[in-house]
């Protein structure tokens, strides 16, 4: 039977012991009706094969025109309108007059432009520069020699590299993608266009800090004599005595903090607000002098992603400042759901079983979450709408300080890797040297300690995956040691980061300009905006060539994204609803067993969804349903399939496509992700996803 100990138990009890001893489906692309499919123009593959890919062009010379047939002058169209290429009225599709015929995704005509003021564009694909970080910057080979380097983005507009075509061979990070580069008057949903969008002052300019903090079981343990808790505090606290110093930047600068705890019976919440963004020190102070841990009992993780979370939604950030969201934890985070938590040794047994588990109330992965912080999509200056997350991780590593030798270590492993059958002859071994009852003790302090090693070695992966911020920006990441002398050198580490962005951003209110570039990660954004807002009405030219999503020593300086629309989403959504309500009553493998009848269900939901392909016992789901890339496993699944499967493995199955659908809701409400082309162009809302972010 488990042997029942709660994580406060166990950390402190070992402690006195040891101290004493979408698969990426690119098939599909934007959808048309029926009636119109015959004018659109589909792309042809290296073998002259046609494909499911429509034709696109961009606009790219600012001297282009749209007319209503070949032989008119036409109206301007501003560059980087995209639009889908169609047929003539004769059915032939080349330039007639230099100018070639578009249309929008449903194939109706829109007019003719001159050839040489397009590209095209036959994919759904991009890559999208990241905003010049530490000596790394997007680079384009410009056709016909040399290079370009990417600057900060023109405010109101988004920098993105068109790949045009399939590159001649794929090598992954190391693929030199076709593309067109140019700083385009892509506009948010409901806006009248970026370039006479109201701007911000700078002289306005805030910095925004909220402060994430763990409030449980770890944070009342006593290093030097004093709570954890203590140590936290005094950090926020040095960071509050360096604001003051400065008079000059009374009102520029906004804290405030979240707390989260878990999903457990004891917990008095999840997450919540303690402390909305203010700039009233004294009361931001007072809030957090009442601050208190909760002794939970349960198992090691926390809910950290939920207290991120509130952070991110829910604190009332500034339209016109730089943001930033700062972890202060101990414990790693809840992924699993509720019910699904696997042993928290890392291994496969579950020797040491807590009296409650927490789960992720989320629903959300870390990269998800930092997502959510650094919307994918949206129209206004990235450095206005993103949060850049950075993470303090607290506590000891008991495990190192012991100095345990590698045997011992291994030992733990393998105790923790062991089936019921395997433990029996480690624990036949540790009972006969040392007596059944020790036997028992020393079993369960050796499962203890992989228990501890593996839970601090997950708190250090998942906190340094949040400060990296899904590539896109450097964050803080500090494993800070619980003792007065080391809080302190790491408060004071963060406190010279913030007055160093505190004079850079005194210094752009005051219509100084900047100092010289900064590498401090709670500057750079500031660098960021600034830059970008000096450059708002600086045209960029179109330039064609290849680039790469890592430059030549490895760095990340792009991302690779795909083209989705709304009404993609949700035809998509619509079709893997269906699919979960017709198959939902069929958990058990009896009702499973036709095949035939598992067919004719499937019919039905493509038939309510409008798409179509014919059915066979091996057809795989994502072959007929491909409006979309779609990233879940659940489609890589045939009807065969689904008979075969045990009741178990299907309700997974029924859970994975709802997860999926879960994720399109999502995207749908992030309002913030939207985007329009043009007015003249296609004007349906599409965003950029990255590929990992597919549904």
């Amino acid at each position: 039977m488990p042997i029942r100990l709660n994580r406060r138990e166990t950390w402190l009890n070992t402690a006195k012991v040891l101290l004493g001893l979408f698969v990426l489906i690119a098939t599909g692309d934007l959808t048309a009706s029926a009636a119109d499919k015959k004018s659109l123009i589909y792309v042809k593959d290296k073998n002259g094969h046609t494909t499911s890919l429509l034709q696109k062009v961009v606009v790219t010379s600012g001297k282009a025109t749209l007319a209503s047939s070949p032989k008119e002058p036409g109206e301007p169209i501003e560059p980087w309108a995209i639009f889908f290429r169609i047929k003539n009225e004769d059915g032939s599709t080349k330039a007639v007059n230099g100018r070639v015929r578009v249309g929008d995704s449903e194939g109706n005509p829109l007019g003719w432009i001159g050839e040489q003021d397009v590209r095209e564009w036959d994919t759904r694909f991009v890559l999208e520069p990241i905003d010049p970080q530490k000596e790394r910057a997007f680079e384009l080979n410009v056709t016909g020699g040399g290079t370009a380097r990417q600057n900060a983005t023109p405010e109101g507009k988004r920098r993105y590299a068109l790949i045009t075509q399939t590159p001649a061979a794929e090598k992954g990070d190391d693929t030199e993608y076709p593309v067109v580069v140019y700083a385009g008057n892509v506009q948010g949903v409901g806006q009248q266009g970026t370039l006479n969008k109201q701007r911000n002052d700078l002289e306005n300019v805030k910095l925004e800090l909220m402060f994430v903090i763990e409030s449980t079981d770890f944070m009342v343990e006593k290093y030097d004599n004093r709570p954890l808790f203590d140590y936290l505090k005094d950090a926020i606290r040095e960071t509050v005595d360096v604001i003051r110093e400065d008079s000059g930047l009374k009102g520029a600068i906004k804290l405030g903090f979240t707390e989260y705890q878990d999903n457990v019976p004891k917990a008095n919440f999840t997450s919540r607000l303690t402390c909305d963004l203010t700039d009233n020190y004294d009361q931001f102070l007072s809030r957090l002098d009442v601050l208190a841990a909760t002794e939970l009992k349960d198992d090691f993780p926390d809910d950290g992603l939920a207290g991120l979370n509130e952070a991110v939604q829910k604190a009332t950030w500034s339209g016109n400042s730089v943001k930033h969201v700062i972890l202060l934890g101990s414990a790693s985070f809840q992924l699993s759901e509720r019910g699904r938590n696997p042993p928290q040794s890392g291994g496969r047994m579950n020797l040491l079983e807590p009296k409650t588990r927490g789960y992720n109330s989320t629903g959300l992965s870390v990269p998800q979450l930092i997502s959510r912080a650094r919307p994918q999509g949206g129209s206004d200056s990235r450095a206005r709408i993103t949060k850049t997350l950075h993470a303090m991780l607290l506590g000891r590593d008991v495990i190192r300080d012991l100095k345990l030798d590698d045997d011992l270590l291994q030992l733990c492993e393998t105790i923790a890797n062991s089936s019921d059958d395997g433990l029996e002859p480690i624990f036949t071994m540790l009972t006969n040297r040392l007596g059944k009852e020790a036997g028992v003790k020393t079993l369960v302090l050796l499962h203890t300690i992989q228990v501890i090693k593996n839970q601090r070695q997950l708190a250090e992966s998942q906190y340094g995956q949040l400060a990296k911020n899904n590539g896109e920006a450097d964050g803080i990441y500090m494993a800070v040691e619980p003792s007065g002398a080391k809080v302190t050198e790491a408060a004071r580490a963060l406190s010279a980061k913030l007055k160093e962005s505190f004079v850079a951003l005194e210094s752009v209110r005051e219509g100084k300009g900047l100092p010289a570039a900064s590498t401090n990660e709670i500057s750079q954004p500031l660098y960021t905006l600034v830059g970008a807002a000096a450059e708002k009405f600086k045209d960029s030219p179109v330039l064609t060539g290849t680039a790469t999503v890592r430059d030549k020593r490895g760095r990340e300086v792009a991302f690779k994204k795909v083209m989705v629309s709304e009404q993609e989403l949700r035809h998509v959504k619509s079709t893997l609803d269906a699919l979960f309500t017709k198959f939902k009553s069929k958990s058990s493998k009896a009702d499973r067993q036709d095949v035939g009848s598992i067919l004719n269900d499937l019919k039905e939901v493509l038939a309510e969804a409008g798409a179509g392909q014919e059915l066979t016992a091996e057809v795989k789901l994502k072959d007929l349903i491909s409006d979309l890339p779609l990233k879940t496993a659940a489609l890589d699944t045939s009807p065969a399939d689904l008979a075969l499967m045990t009741t178990e493995a299907f309700k997974q199955w029924l859970e994975r496509i709802e997860a999926a659908v879960f994720r399109i809701d999502d995207l749908l409400t992030s309002k913030q992700d939207w985007l329009t082309l043009s007015e003249k162009a296609v004007n349906e809302k599409f965003t950029f996803l990255r590929l990992s972010e597919l549904p």
